[in-house]
């Protein structure tokens, strides 16, 4: 497969609402970069942050646009600000906590595939989007997030 040189900014044609409040601006595919990387734009809302997790599969990057967000990479918490640059490793226990209401993260991941799971549990963006919930997901949802997560060698810890 020849690459070609592209550009692309966030659109209605690339972004989607990730587990029901994340709009995720798809940048770079794996078909473009032949599954070397990809990169998403993620405008995160407070409330919806994932729980503690592995990726068995991919190095995660996340570089800070807007907004201020406390990640946890295994034992360490990095309080990042717009301009700060987190490397998570394959391997490692990770999430993130915002301390905005909202923050803009570019997150990569080397090689691509976590955009596939991304898709998989997107839905296209309302007008409006859904309130924050106010209590924990429901059963059926942790079931099926942990489900698809294990598909994309992705393991949720609960």
């Amino acid at each position: 497969m020849l690459h070609l040189p592209f550009a692309r900014e966030a659109s209605e044609d690339n972004t989607l609402l990730f587990l029901g409040g994340v709009k995720a601006s798809f940048l770079v595919d794996g078909d473009d970069t032949q599954g070397r990387y990809s990169v998403i734009q993620m405008v995160e809302r407070k409330g919806l942050e994932p729980p503690p997790h592995i990726h068995d599969n991919e190095d995660e990057t996340f570089y800070v646009l807007e907004g201020e967000v406390t990640y946890f990479v295994e034992d360490k918490a990095i309080h990042a600000t717009p301009g700060t640059y987190v490397y998570a490793p394959r391997g490692i226990r990770h999430t993130y906590a915002l301390k905005t209401e909202e923050a803009k993260v570019l997150d990569t991941t080397y090689p691509s595939g976590f955009e596939n799971f991304v898709k998989e549990l997107s839905v296209p963006v309302p007008e409006i989007l859904p309130p924050i919930p106010d209590g924990p997901p429901s059963q059926e949802e942790v079931e099926k997030l942990v489900s698809i997560a294990a598909k994309y060698g992705i393991n949720i810890l609960l």
